[in-house]
């Protein structure tokens, strides 16, 4: 898409559209190509394992301080049961949403600004993928697999059992990585 055509879309002038699209480009979410094309970075199946580690590495630390710190239940099982609601519908679009809010709102709570900006970069990068997992036609087993693992972390993080937290968000992250290198449609 064009940076144009993008800001004609929005109805907003293209000053806005740069400045954005130059944030998201020097956080690696975006490339700007030859007159202004832009296009979302295709990894390649090492560059997304890569990724998914360092995912895990970063979130499970999160989901440690966060559980460390405490929650409230009732936004944390609000932001459970909308990802879950949207799963049963099969609205992709509002799970994507739905499960970033519940993942973040974990992340938030660990109370580490600096770890919040490491993990938001991830999500930018790992973005494309996780709207192709959840937005999978073959919706049946990945969907049970993303509720089992979401509901064993946000339980634990609740008891305050911050170890099995991490536990249960490892294994999300990484049911879903296997699932899309299962598809085998990224590039060696």
């Amino acid at each position: 898409m064009s940076q144009r055509g993008l800001a004609e879309q929005l109805g907003v002038s293209v000053m806005p559209i740069r400045a954005a699209i130059g944030r998201l480009a020097a956080r690696g979410a975006l490339q700007v190509e030859p007159k202004r094309a832009i296009m979302v970075p295709i990894l390649t199946r090492s560059e997304f394992r890569d990724l998914s580690i360092n995912r895990i590495h970063l979130e499970t630390w999160a989901i440690k301080l966060a559980t460390r710190n405490g929650m409230s239940s009732v936004p944390l099982r609000s932001a459970e049961q909308i990802f879950h609601s949207a799963l049963s519908r099969d609205d992709t679009l509002e799970a994507v949403r739905a499960n970033k809010a519940l993942h973040f709102q974990i992340y938030s709570a660990a109370n580490s600004p600096v770890l919040l900006e490491l993990v938001t970069i991830m999500w930018l990068k790992a973005g494309p993928l996780i709207n192709l997992d959840l937005g999978e036609q073959s919706r049946t087993t990945r969907h049970a697999a993303s509720i089992k693992w979401h509901a064993r972390f946000v339980d634990a993080v609740l008891r305050g059992y911050a170890d099995t937290a991490a536990d249960a968000l490892s294994q999300d992250i990484q049911s879903a990585t296997d699932f899309i290198l299962s598809r085998n449609i990224l590039p060696e």
